[in-house]
């Protein structure tokens, strides 16, 4: 014979408002802190993607300088920490056939030193790498700006001189004020969020 046994009461009972309540909280609290991670991973990234371009940048000029280093002085006194290129006005000059588009034309050493810093004007300002990309601008390092100084000078007959090639950019959070040169310097509201990287060359 079958016996029939309750079950305690204790033991049926499911799950209280104030148990689903303080889940509910628990898993809250968990998806916020995973927001943040996401937001603070992409924040990362973009800063890891504008150093990159801004590494792309100062390379480039880099061997501009390295292949006409005859003219090399033309650069540092283009493109001085105290004027950095990156506003425009050369690569309008271009555009326009005030400096001499020396992709399409022969150029001499100084014509192609002129045409170089108008070229990377431009291309700091985001400018795709078509010549005649007009106010057409791609993705690159915000507001950024471009430096040749000359960190050593050279000495005849034989010591080279060191040029430094600097990428400045407006980073979104606060570090600590680069040193390393002030190119930018003042035009980003703080020091702080002012970025760059520098490159040196021999020549």
């Amino acid at each position: 014979m079958n016996e029939y046994r309750a079950i305690p009461p204790s033991r049926t009972r499911g799950f209280t408002l104030i148990e689903i309540l303080v889940s509910l909280t628990l898993i809250a609290i968990g998806l916020l802190g995973l927001a943040q991670l996401i937001v603070k991973g992409q924040r990362a990234s973009f800063e890891a993607y504008q150093r990159q371009q801004a590494i792309s940048l100062a390379n480039d000029m880099l061997e501009k300088i390295r292949a006409n280093r005859a003219r090399a002085a033309d650069y540092a006194n283009a493109a001085p920490v105290a004027t950095p290129l990156g506003e425009g006005t050369r690569f309008n000059d271009l555009t326009t056939g005030t400096i001499t588009n020396c992709a399409a034309l022969p150029c001499t050493p100084d014509l192609l030193a002129a045409y170089d810093l108008a070229y990377w004007d431009g291309l700091l300002q985001g400018t795709t790498e078509t010549f005649n990309a007009g106010a057409n601008t791609a993705g690159g390092a915000t507001n950024a700006r471009g430096c040749v100084e000359v960190v050593i000078a050279a000495v005849a007959p034989s010591t080279l001189a060191t040029y430094r090639v600097t990428v400045a950019w407006q980073g979104r959070d606060e570090t600590v004020a680069p040193v390393v040169s002030t190119c930018g310097n003042g035009l980003y509201g703080t020091e702080t969020r002012r970025r760059i990287v520098s490159l040196d060359v021999r020549v």
